[in-house]
This record gives C-alpha cells, sequence and structure tokens, in this order.
C-alpha cells in the first residue's frame, strides 16, 4: 500500500516519498554488509521515536512486494519500534543498480569491513560481468584498490573469520598472503592475535618463519659437505698407514665442530 507523504506541491522536481508497510519489505539481496551493530540500530531508533526519520528509505517494487534498496539500518530501526509503515522512495532499478547502490552507500557511510567490501566487489563481477576496470570506474575507486581488496579473498573462510575476530587490519590480512600454507597462516593469524602484534611486528615473524626453510636446506648442504670431507681425509689417513707410514690418528666431535689430530713419524 502506498499513501502519499508530501502533498502534490512539495513532490515537484522531487521523487516522490510514499509510506510503505513495514512488512511488506524485504531486505536488499544484494546487501553487501554482513555484521549490524545491535547498539547502533538501537539508538538509531530512539532518534527515529523522538524526531521522526529524517531520510526516507528507498525501494523498488517487485511480485507485489518491495526489496529495499538503500537505508537497512533505517528499516530495522522502524521494526525495533514496531513501525507499520515506513517513508520510502519508489526506484525502478534493475539488479546491477541495486548492487552498485548497495555497495556505494556502505562504502561512503564506511560501514563494511575490508572483507565484506572485497567480497562486494567479487559479487559485482562475477554476476555482471564486469572488469576491474569497469568496476573501479562505477565505485570511483582506483583498480589497485580493488585488485588488492580481492587478494583478501585468497585466504580461507576460517583466516577471514580469526581476522575478524580478532579485529585485525587489512593489512594484516595482506601480510598473511605472503605465506602458502594455510596451515602456517592459521599458526600466525593465531599468534598475532595473542600477542597483539602490529603490522610491523607481524611482518617480522613472516619474515622470520619464512626463513628457517632456506637455512634447514643450506644448513644440510654444509653438514653433507664436512661429512663427505671428514670421510675423505680418515680414508687417506688409513691408505697411508697401509703404505707403511706411521701414523697416530685421533678424532673429536662436539656440537659445532669436528677436530682431529694427526701426527707423523719421521
Amino acid at each position: 500500500m502506498k499513501i502519499p507523504f508530501f502533498n502534490q506541491e512539495d513532490q515537484k522536481n522531487r521523487d516522490q516519498i510514499v509510506e510503505i508497510k513495514v512488512e511488506e519489505i524485504k531486505v536488499n539481496p544484494f546487501q553487501p554488509r554482513q555484521e549490524f551493530n545491535q547498539a547502533e540500530i538501537k539508538e538509531l531508533a530512539d532518534s527515529i521515536k523522538n524526531f521522526g526519520l529524517i531520510q526516507a528509505i528507498t525501494v523498488r517494487e517487485k511480485e507485489n512486494e518491495y526489496e529495499l534498496i538503500a537505508g537497512e539500518r533505517r528499516l530495522r530501526a522502524a521494526r525495533l519500534l514496531n513501525k507499520e509503515v515506513i517513508p520510502a522512495v519508489v526506484k525502478d532499478f534493475n539488479d546491477q543498480q541495486m548492487a552498485e547502490i548497495a555497495l556505494i552507500e556502505n562504502l561512503q557511510r564506511k560501514d563494511l569491513n575490508f572483507l565484506e567490501e572485497a567480497k562486494a566487489y567479487q559479487r559485482l563481477l562475477d554476476e555482471f560481468d564486469l572488469t576491474q576496470k569497469e568496476l573501479a570506474a562505477r565505485v570511483s575507486k582506483s583498480q589497485s584498490t580493488i585488485a588488492n581488496k580481492l587478494r583478501l579473498l585468497n585466504l580461507s573462510e576460517q583466516i577471514r573469520e580469526k581476522i575478524l575476530a580478532a579485529d585485525l587490519s587489512e593489512r594484516h590480512g595482506r601480510s598473511l598472503l605472503q605465506l602458502d600454507s594455510p596451515a602456517e597462516q592459521l599458526a600466525v593469524v593465531e599468534e598475532i592475535s595473542k600477542k597483539g602484534l602490529n603490522v610491523r611486528e607481524t611482518e617480522k615473524l613472516i619474515k622470520k618463519r619464512k626463513q628457517p626453510a632456506a637455512k634447514r636446506k643450506k644448513i644440510k648442504h654444509i653438514s653433507d659437505d664436512l661429512r663427505l670431507f671428514a670421510n675423505s681425509l680418515e680414508k687417506r689417513i688409513s691408505e697411508i698407514k697401509d703404505s707403511g707410514i706411521n701414523v697416530e690418528f685421533e678424532r673429536s666431535d662436539d656440537q659445532d665442530t669436528i677436530e682431529y689430530y694427526i701426527k707423523l713419524s719421521k
């Protein structure tokens, strides 16, 4: 049911605002925001109760109902207040416009966390066959910004949940991408959370974890060389003894060195 909210004179040169039954409005299926702060919704509801709704929500008609385009926090607050109707602007938007407007509204209000933003970008690319360049132009971002956000989706869902639970930054997430193994990423994100590491400390930790494998390989290589050298030396001493030369030979090993004592009789 639509009821004019302003008289005809007020509606000139503006979108018509009508009152729509709250129960007839479905949420935006392209809403990128997944978490809503209930304390903020309650605060908004109190404001609406005292001063009224200053800005109407935006909807589109679909199959004798309405789908929300923009204003989910306002709609949630209205439901919290058990409002029967809510002021709304009715637009004729297609799915792509719905998705773009929902994303842009959240970006402008900084309502999305960086992972929600990345998922929203990926959905626009997948569902509407956009290139990163086209998407960047539509949301007024640089292509590199879009690309960096999308890279975060290479992290597993488990890692992403850990990042949000620990309230880590986007730069923490990008640092984890330096590790190839999900198991290593999980171990590092848990250590970051436990120790409260900042980004610089995280980079140092990741660098340290990446080094041991290379060092172990190098140490193993040196150890093999030393063993070959020792075997060759002892074989040569044995050959000298066999030739009839009097040789006294002792060998002692500790953790870091191999020590030889060799005495030849004149």
